[in-house]
């Protein structure tokens, strides 16, 4: 049976919900882990607030999601756990404005990869008292709010992914920098229909339609980053957008394929108050509920 203390609470947004009564020190059995499962892919995000993990409890955690991904980030990654990327303002390139602000722009985790299937989660340890924030999009919602016109201009249509592809507002930032040795790390560009079935529930999304694309297929240049532009501002109007103000303790899971998600700018942490830093993993595919049951 479900964990009795397991309670789920949609979020006052467009996306979201809110899980209490779980210690993520603890295993999951599989009740939970299919209820979550079922929330994650209704809701786009779950939120789970006052956990305490250190970092083999967070693989853990993460392990039920899919395989972790080993961030070719290594002076991100944390010693002895190359899967956890700390994120923020605290320590090393962090304290430098191009890491720190290196997710502040609109984009979709794992885009650039053949199987776009990933769950991104970031567990906080410092929240700032101001800024910080991390805006969600739901673009399922996204999707059905497009005109039937413009549903016909996209569909069949496919994108090319590569990582730090895409182009950018003014008041966007550029991805963190990376080494060639890094680079080596990541996969060919991936190829994803702009108008995709979500690999689990069906529905269409409109999927990423920032942060990584380079070509769509059929299209010049000019008219294919007219059509991505005019994507990407519908998909991050505010009726699409939930902002979540993190607190210490606070862990957020979301399902990449069906939303776009971007950094607020933050300053350096040159008080205790302004202190920014998370711990991000990623894992790849379904989780494991859903390919052994």
């Amino acid at each position: 049976m479900v964990q009795s203390t397991l309670r789920i609470d949609n979020i006052d947004g467009p996306l979201g919900a809110a899980v209490s009564g779980l210690d993520l020190r603890q295993p999951l059995d599989d009740d939970a882990m299919r209820t979550l499962t079922d929330t994650l892919y209704r809701r786009r995000l779950l939120i789970f607030r006052d956990q305490d993990l250190d970092f083999d409890a967070y693989e853990a955690f993460a392990d039920n999601w899919g395989e972790l991904f080993l961030e070719p980030y290594d002076n991100m990654a944390q010693p002895g756990h190359p899967a956890i990327m700390a994120v923020g303002n605290v320590g090393g390139p962090l304290e430098t404005p191009e890491f720190r602000n290196g997710a502040a722009f609109w984009h979709t985790d794992r885009a650039y990869s053949a199987d776009p299937n990933a769950v991104t989660m970031l567990y906080c340890e410092h929240a700032p008292a101001e800024g910080g924030e991390t805006y969600f999009a739901d673009l399922v919602s996204a999707y059905d709010a497009l005109d039937d016109e413009t549903q016909a201009e996209i569909a069949g249509l496919v994108a090319a992914h590569q990582y730090g592809g895409g182009e950018r507002e003014d008041w966007e930032h550029d991805v963190h920098p990376m080494t060639g040795e890094q680079a080596k790390e990541l996969p060919p560009p991936g190829r994803h229909p702009i108008a995709r079935d979500h690999s689990v529930t069906g529905e269409t999304v409109l999927y990423s339609p920032a942060g990584t694309w380079t070509e769509v297929e059929g299209l010049s240049y000019d008219a294919a980053s007219d059509l991505m532009r005019r994507l990407k501002l519908h998909a991050i109007q505010e009726r699409f957008v939930y902002r979540h103000k993190y607190r210490a303790g606070d862990l957020a899971l979301w399902d990449n394929t069906a939303t776009i998600h971007c950094a607020a700018p933050i300053g350096p942490a040159d008080e205790p108050a302004n202190r920014r830093l998370l711990y991000r993993i990623v894992a790849v595919g379904l989780p494991h509920i859903l390919r052994t049951h």
